[in-house]
């Protein structure tokens, strides 16, 4: 019982000094731009089979610029979409910045019919970190190409140029 209790204490010893949090060197910038970030998101199964899924990979190239790759795989009643954006985020404080980069779906049909659609488009934005796990966006999608693919897996309704105003709370 004796060396069962010292060895419980030898451990706990080991392992509560092993437990030390090392400080950020730099403490104005979001944890987010101080390295390689990787994040996922999955929805739950819809009552018309849809799935959504996400995932976005951030690294810190400087301390005020940033390389974000966003990709979106969601399946509607009539089509695939896989959506990936590259991006990237220039900070003009440690909450405001600015982002720009290339957007591009692709949508497979279900039926197989003629060549795959895919939109290209140029995003442009700026964004604000209110906190570290909650933020404000607002961007810019402006197609380049002229493409038959739809909103929300309709072929028939045109997809515009669109703005979107949004926000991303993390927890």
């Amino acid at each position: 019982m004796k060396v069962l209790v010292l060895s419980f204490l030898f451990m706990f010893v080991i392992l509560a000094n092993g437990q030390t949090i090392e400080e950020s060197s730099d403490k104005n910038l979001p944890s987010s731009l101080t390295g390689l970030s990787l994040t996922g998101h999955v929805y739950p199964i819809g009552a018309t089979g849809d799935v959504h899924k996400s995932f976005k990979v951030q690294y810190g190239v400087t301390k005020s610029m940033q390389l974000e790759l966003q990709g979106f795989y969601d399946t509607y009643i009539l089509s695939e979409r896989f959506r990936s954006s590259l991006l990237a985020k220039v900070y003009l404080n440690k909450k405001l910045y600015l982002l720009s980069g290339l957007d591009v779906e692709v949508a497979t049909e279900n039926a197989g019919f003629g060549p795959v659609p895919y939109r290209l488009g140029f995003v442009a934005g700026a964004g604000y970190d209110v906190t570290e796990n909650f933020i404000i966006e607002i961007k810019s999608s402006i197609q380049l190409n002229n493409t038959n693919i739809g909103a929300f897996g309709e072929t028939q309704v045109e997809m515009p140029s669109v703005y979107t105003f949004g926000s991303k709370l993390k927890f």
